[in-house]
């Protein structure tokens, strides 16, 4: 099936056959990139692919109580897809002929219709009625001294000429079905001639219902306007479920012809729209050359209930949807950073085959052993036996014991800065280790520091302790900022090797 949206620029929506580009293209592109940009990085996984066919099933159950609207700003060979053209009916010359062209077969008594593809739904068994408005240009020229027969716009229940229409039943009915609840075809005719004594002249509108025989009518020759003088005439034809309207004509604000009408009354639940046409032994030239109809349909109550449920499950797959690829993607994102930072798959199984592993304490281990975090049993009493504070608690740097401690480390005694408690029972060399870490530790500088690595390859015997200064260096600032892209360096310039391939401070 070719869309009208295909054809020149053409518009259109229709609800039970077609999806227009207007409605689903731009929905899906709208859908796709804010999918691209909350979930940036899940496109590969397919996700917005089933997310976008979630949301086209929503647009596609709105659309069911959209309005029926088409537009033919002219007609063209490839716009037949959309009409049902009878044997007398053709495109030509960018119009619509509802009866043969001169160009053609034989003009003499002919009768044609030409409609829109898809009938649509008037009236519901609940009360609810459509309203629509049309409009349309037509242009009817005589091809003979006389004019005949006319032309119409039409709403029928039958897509088919109804055979012996041609003449003075302007393709309307036929003397069978004229005057008929059979012939479900309510029509305003535009007549150039006087077929019937009941016709006013050869230059009128008429409303008809299911006759020929016009419910009402009126001349334009007054208006000055005249249906077969090969021009072209506006015309604008709307009905509000009560009444009917027509305009003729430049004035599109006062009506020709208005009259009270039921439409439910005559015509089935679903009619088709368009044109019909007749010629007799005067013959003329009957043509639409553009057309645009609008029309508030009226829905099955039963297909509501279905489409809702269409639309409520699109909406729940979609939000299952949703979640599944934000869980997925944090997931990989995730996944992402540890193999970022770390080429192991567990970062703890990786390092818990190293000496310098970290231990693994619970909560409730810790709370044990600090008496439940209690600040008299803060860590601080460290090889030296004493607190951090001078013994008169002060927290200052001048009175606090890595003054002390670094004054020991001057002098090449910072043995004596050994517990006096362990009454000297340890080994030297890994007291004096522990003494000058800790002075480089308490370095003021952040910068020149030791890593926590350093700390435990030094403790664990896999690297000597690091270089610190006999002199207590004066604190610096700003302190120049830490490169965890860098070996850790020593206090005066010296290098540690690497233990391992873990990195980080």
């Amino acid at each position: 099936m070719k869309f009208p949206c295909t054809f020149q620029g053409r518009r259109s929506l229709e609800a039970h056959k077609v999806i227009s580009f207007i409605i689903i293209q731009p929905c899906q592109k709208v859908a796709q990139e804010n999918l691209k940009s909350s979930f940036d990085g899940i496109a590969e996984m397919r996700f917005p692919l089933a997310a976008t066919s979630a949301i086209l099933a929503v647009f596609l159950a709105l659309a069911q109580v959209q309005s029926l609207a088409f537009e033919f700003p002219n007609f063209t060979i490839s716009d037949q897809s959309q009409l049902i053209l009878s044997d007398n009916s053709s495109i030509a010359l960018g119009a619509i002929q509802v009866t043969p062209d001169n160009h053609g077969a034989s003009m003499v008594n002919r009768a044609g219709r030409t409609l829109y593809k898809w009938p649509f739904r008037l009236w519901s068994k609940k009360g609810k009625k459509a309203n629509f408005n049309t409009t349309f240009v037509l242009n009817v020229k005589n091809m003979t001294a006389s004019s005949g027969e006319g032309l119409a716009f039409i709403l029928t229940g039958d897509p088919d000429v109804p055979a012996g229409s041609d003449g003075q039943w302007l393709g309307i009915v036929n003397s069978r079905l004229n005057g008929t609840t059979e012939a479900e075809t309510v029509a305003v005719e535009f007549d150039t001639k006087r077929s019937f004594p009941e016709d006013p002249d050869g230059n009128h509108i008429g409303l008809d219902v299911n006759s020929v025989y016009s419910k009402s009518w009126v001349s334009l020759n007054d208006s000055g306007i005249y249906i077969s003088a090969a021009t072209d005439i506006k015309v604008a034809v709307q009905y509000d479920g009560k009444n009917l309207s027509v305009f003729v004509g430049d004035d599109m604000k006062n009506p020709v012809l208005s009259e009270p009408l039921d439409l439910s009354a005559y015509l089935p639940e679903m009619v088709y729209v368009g044109f019909s046409g007749s010629t007799s032994n005067d013959t003329q030239l009957n043509c639409v050359k553009s057309w645009e109809f609008n029309i508030s349909e009226v829905k099955d109550s039963k297909l509501w209930w279905v489409w809702i449920l269409v639309a409520v499950g699109a909406v729940l797959i979609l939000l299952i949807g949703i979640g599944i690829a934000f869980f997925l993607y944090r997931k990989r994102g995730c996944e992402g950073i540890n193999r970022e930072e770390n080429t192991y798959p567990n970062i703890e199984e990786a390092i818990l085959g190293f000496s310098t592993a970290p231990k693994k304490f619970k909560f409730k281990e810790l709370s044990k052993a600090t008496g439940k975090f209690n600040p008299k049993n803060k860590l601080g009493k460290v090889a030296c036996g004493r607190k951090p504070g001078g013994q008169a608690g002060r927290d200052d740097y001048i009175c606090n014991i890595v003054h002390g401690l670094w004054e020991l480390h001057r002098r090449g005694t910072i043995l004596e800065g050994a517990d006096p408690r362990l009454n000297g029972i340890f080994i030297e060399e890994e007291m004096e280790c522990v003494l000058i870490l800790g002075l480089a530790c308490c370095h003021p500088n952040p910068k020149n520091r030791p890593s926590m690595k350093t700390v435990l390859q030094v403790l664990t015997g896999e690297a000597p302790p690091p270089e610190v200064p006999a002199e207590r260096p004066a604190f610096m600032w700003p302190p120049m900022p830490t490169s965890f892209n860098e070996w850790d360096s020593s206090l005066v310039g010296g290098q540690l090797s690497p233990f391992s391939g873990l990195s980080g401070r």
